[in-house]
């Protein structure tokens, strides 16, 4: 066996922790997760389970609720993102503080869900961090760019604005979801007069970036509005989260 995994074997835990609730419907319950032990922990996959994830939408803080990573978005888009991939690096619980995953229940009935972080344990997180360092590389901590909007039966190309920050982004992945059905569902993404997607359903935006990213990446440049335009050839009115995996430029 390598000489390394035998160290890291010896030195770190896996670790995975994931708390079930069950939410009453239009009710809003907290969760809340630390690394092992109250030390640092590297999370690279948030791994939701249970029923009507497209009803229940997630909002995730870190470090004590003072770095909000996304807000309202649906966890059956979660889960596309990370169904057969994790981040291309880690977000960091810092030692002694705490990950609030803030969850609203939208739909007429309850639901019960379980949320799940995997990720790296203190020492298995210092060892990364220690390896990009090592090659004078920072060790990438991702972005989200998201939102989250209801479009009425019928509508087509509809523009709804994402906010970005006031730095560059280099995009990788991208997930999304609808209370509807996928065939229901078309969006394509422009940012400025860029067309970055053509239309698509929303089943091939997933299946694209399920187990794979972007085939060239993607320079989201700030100041420069993003938008999704979205169709619902649907009979009702459905909500529809975007989430795209970034890293600052």
């Amino acid at each position: 066996m390598n000489t390394q995994l035998e160290q890291l074997l010896q030195q770190a835990q896996y670790y995975t922790p994931s708390k079930t609730i069950t939410i009453e419907s239009g009710k809003t319950n907290t969760l809340i997760f630390t690394g092992l032990n109250g030390n640092a922990y590297g999370v690279n996959r948030m791994l939701p389970g249970g029923s009507g994830l497209s009803q229940i939408t997630a909002t995730v803080a870190f470090n004590n609720g003072r770095d909000k990573r996304f807000e309202d978005v649906q966890l059956e888009t979660l889960r596309n993102l990370f169904l057969a991939r994790s981040l291309r690096g880690a977000i960091v619980i810092e030692r002694g503080t705490e990950v609030i995953v803030t969850l609203t229940n939208n739909d007429s009935s309850d639901h019960q869900v379980n949320f799940s972080l995997v990720g790296y344990d203190s020492a298995h997180l210092h060892k990364k961090q220690a390896s990009y360092r090592a090659n004078g590389v920072k060790f990438p901590e991702p972005e989200f760019v998201y939102i989250t909007e209801t479009i009425n039966a019928g509508v087509g190309q509809q523009r709804f604005s994402v906010n970005l920050p006031a730095y560059k982004l280099r995009l990788y992945r991208m997930a999304a979801s609808t209370t509807g059905t996928d065939s229901e569902i078309r969006l394509s993404i422009r940012q400025g007069r860029t067309r970055i997607k053509p239309e698509v359903f929303l089943q091939q935006l997933n299946d694209e970036f399920r187990d794979k990213d972007i085939i060239l990446p993607r320079t989201l440049q700030a100041h420069t509005p993003f938008d999704l335009f979205v169709t619902n050839s649907g009979a009702s009115a459905h909500q529809v989260s975007f989430l795209a995996e970034c890293y600052r430029i």
